[in-house]
């Protein structure tokens, strides 16, 4: 054996090493080798790398594929195509005519027999059926009533709305539709939701979904809207803008005790909360007494903006549990988040 021949055998062989579950495959893509311009077998390459075979290389005969596809037919009558060939790692073409064939050999009664026993033109009329009857339907789902491949009896699914004299409606469209289903349904079993639930349990957001909102919602799953927990949602606002305010007092008390302190100051787009003067300084504050969420970036985003319109360079965000940033550098301001209990940093700070 020449000596080239040799050191690509050593290339291969060291390969299979460092990786014993390698396919052929994987050594023709990271080696650029043919195994089999080297070896007479792959499983001869594994044994040459003293590595024991992740499988069996031999190749199966056209009777011992046909064995196996039966047997697995007879343990699970019910089964397609596509899971018989996932299972047994055998293409149903490959042993039988097609998998009415293998059903036979089996001795079991092929489960899509009407379906089969359809002529295409029977198929695609029953296709196009079930698409004038909800346009909304997906191929999966027309799959699976029809029992037929759509993409085998159409180009497309443009070419199925087309014949159906239907206007094509969008993945985007049948997505929304989907969640419109799940949100009525949603109300339909759970009558006192509100907005925020059903957000959290839809994943979505009713506000886009329905022209009229919530109450939209609602009016397409039958329920009446509860309008009565809309004077106790009232009544919760005032409360919350009252501790809001309460929150934001306490603050301005204990920043005044570190310079001047001007309250609900006016920008070009918007009013800040407070502006604390120290060491002829100008610091632009906002407070925020979120109870049960964190300080997001569009907060950041906002007191830049005052700070802009201030014209000064340092900023603080008051609230009661602060992020894991809590420091942000927009150009050449500086963004500093606080909780209530870490105000005397503000001597560090300026």
């Amino acid at each position: 054996m020449d000596s080239k021949k040799l050191t690509k055998q050593k290339i291969i062989i060291e390969y299979i090493k460092r990786n014993p579950n390698a396919t052929y495959k994987d050594i023709r893509e990271k080696t650029k080798l043919h195994p089999e311009r080297f070896f007479k077998t792959l499983a001869e390459a594994f044994k040459e790398a003293k590595v024991k075979a992740p499988r069996n290389f031999k190749r199966k005969t056209k009777e011992e594929r046909q064995k196996i596809i039966i047997k697995f037919i007879k343990k699970n009558p019910k089964v397609g195509g596509h899971i018989i060939s996932k299972a047994t790692k055998i293409s149903i073409n490959s042993a039988f005519k097609n998998i009415k064939e293998a059903y036979e050999k089996a001795g079991v009664e092929y489960p899509r027999k009407k379906s089969y026993n359809k002529s295409p033109g029977e198929k695609r009329g029953e296709i196009l059926k079930l698409v004038k009857e909800n346009p909304y339907i997906t191929i999966p789902e027309l799959t699976i009533k029809s029992k037929a491949n759509p993409y085998k009896l159409f180009k497309n699914f443009k070419e199925i709305y087309k014949k159906a004299g239907i206007k094509k409606i969008n993945q985007g469209e049948k997505i929304r539709n989907r969640k419109r289903k799940d949100v009525i349904n949603f109300i339909k079993n759970n009558n006192l939701a509100t907005q925020r639930e059903i957000n959290n349990t839809c994943k979505t957001h009713v506000q886009y979904l329905f022209k009229k909102g919530i109450f939209e919602a609602y009016e397409k799953a039958g329920i009446k809207y509860p309008f009565e927990r809309l004077k106790l949602y009232g009544t919760a606002l005032k409360e919350i803008k009252k501790r809001a305010r309460d929150f934001e007092e306490q603050i301005a008390v204990i920043l005044s005790g570190y310079g001047k302190v001007n309250r609900l100051v006016k920008t070009k787009r918007g009013v800040a909360d407070i502006i604390l003067e120290r060491k002829n300084k100008k610091i632009a504050v906002e407070v925020k007494d979120y109870q049960n969420k964190e300080i997001c970036f569009s907060q950041v985003k906002q007191l830049n903006k005052y700070l802009e319109d201030l014209n000064t360079d340092l900023g603080l965000l008051i609230c009661h549990k602060k992020p894991k940033k809590d420091k942000f550098i927009i150009g050449k301001r500086k963004i500093f988040i606080l909780e209530k209990q870490e105000l005397n940093k503000i001597i560090e700070i300026v």
